[in-house]
């Protein structure tokens, strides 16, 4: 039985991969860079490092643009199908509830604005919040010490091995949600070789876990 559930927000509860991958291809085709959606979803979370990996130069002017056009269309994204009655069920049993992004604050902040979402989260750590950003630990580290939960008791909910590999470095175990959609940015074979504890297509299924 769980009762911290760490929560990923970009294709986990909020369906931005779509928005990050026109966000992120933009200032890459600009430069004359013509990736796959698999290639960019690569940059996901470290974007830096994977702009200055495929040569870019003006990476921090290349990364202001991706965030610039990202803002703008950020605000129509929907979320996953039943996120919200997911999070209702996981509040009504007592859970604690930490959302850990790589997103700025700002951006996280307009969605859950706009879906009513503050009230399910008791922290929100956004980029800004750790100098590390997954797949390192201390996001969810910092996380769990502000629920003052213990590892043994968390788990970490998220779409990438990013969010897998920092539960495992973390000790805390991890569920990684693939539904069908994200087949067009990762290879599932490639994201359970990080060894989720547990794997789920479906939102609801995380209530069967927890």
């Amino acid at each position: 039985m769980k009762k911290y559930i760490l929560l990923d927000w970009d294709g986990n509860l909020a369906k931005t991969l779509d928005v990050w991958i026109e966000a992120c291809r933009a200032p890459l085709q600009k430069r004359g860079l013509n990736l796959t959606d698999e290639e960019i979803a690569t940059c996901f979370g470290i974007p830096f490092e994977r702009f200055t990996e495929w040569g870019i130069e003006d990476v921090d002017t290349a990364i202001g643009e991706m965030d610039a056009l990202a803002a703008t269309l950020l605000p129509e994204v929907a979320l996953y199908p039943d996120a919200v009655f997911v999070l209702e069920e996981l509040k009504k049993q007592g859970k604690k509830m930490a959302l850990i992004t790589t997103s700025l604050r700002d951006n996280v902040i307009t969605l859950l604005d706009k879906y009513n979402l503050h009230g399910y989260f008791d922290v929100v750590m956004a980029y800004e919040d750790t100098v590390e950003h997954k797949p390192h630990p201390e996001p969810l580290e910092k996380a769990l010490m502000a629920l003052e939960g213990s590892k043994e008791e968390a788990v970490m909910i998220g779409d990438t091995g990013n969010d897998i590999v920092a539960a495992t470095s973390a000790g805390i175990d991890s569920i990684l949600f693939f539904p069908q959609e994200h087949s067009k940015f990762y290879k599932f074979e490639d994201l359970v070789k990080h060894m989720p504890t547990y794997t789920i297509d479906d939102f609801r299924k995380i209530l069967a876990i927890v």
